[in-house]
């Protein structure tokens, strides 16, 4: 008997129609995953789905570190890695990923918002990239967003570059450089620096499988 029902569909019907549901001030987080079939396996036979580190993208691990310290200081959890669920985000967006992912398994979840890190997906790249973190002002246009973080990461470069670490590893940047730019991307944590209908992004330590509310086999 498994925990959480389980069926198969087509991409287009992985998911019920209309609203999305979301609500990221809820008690239990909807959220969504796409997992292989070995750790949708993992899951059902040891009742926890846990991250492998060792798949993160080794370009991006710098980003990947910041990620984790993040969660280890803000969740009461603890663990290796990152699951990475979706915990707002278009219907249409979220069938495109389940049609680049058939054989793959869909798992709908509700989990408890304190175990959840939520970061914003676009400005993510921005830690992916070694960029600043400098959000919109409140009125503030796109073009005078762009205007103004692209002068503070020119200055930022500039004092990079006669550190002599612009293509060093951030680890070995100067304190001083490397505390500013950590901290600038804690922005991306916080959901007052964006409008109501941005794309977030979850991140746990584990995934338990009474937090499954349904998986779908992606055909």
């Amino acid at each position: 008997m498994h925990p959480f029902p389980i069926r198969d569909a087509e991409p287009g019907q992985a998911l019920p129609t209309g609203r999305m549901g979301y609500d990221l001030d809820a008690e239990r987080l909807l959220l969504h995953t796409i997992q292989s079939v070995e750790a949708f396996e993992a899951l059902l036979t040891t009742g926890t789905l846990t991250p492998d580190p060792d798949l993160a993208v080794a370009e991006f691990a710098e980003a990947y570190d910041w990620l984790y310290r993040m969660m280890a200081a803000r969740l009461p959890t603890s663990g290796q890695g990152a699951l990475w669920l979706w915990a707002r985000t278009r219907r249409d967006h979220l069938v495109g990923n389940c049609r680049r992912s058939r054989g793959q398994v869909l798992l709908i979840c509700r989990v408890p918002r304190e175990r959840v890190l939520l970061s914003h997906f676009d400005e993510w790249h921005v830690v992916l990239n070694r960029g600043l973190g400098m959000p919109r002002l409140p009125g503030e246009s796109e073009d005078d967003a762009f205007a103004r973080w692209e002068e503070a990461y020119d200055e930022f470069d500039a004092r990079l570059r006669a550190a002599g670490m612009r293509d060093a590893p951030i680890r070995d940047w100067p304190p001083g450089l490397r505390d500013e730019i950590e901290t600038s991307w804690e922005s991306i944590l916080d959901r007052g620096n964006y409008g109501p209908f941005e794309c977030w992004q979850g991140t746990v330590h584990a995934l338990n499988a009474d937090e499954v509310v349904e998986a779908v086999r992606i055909i």
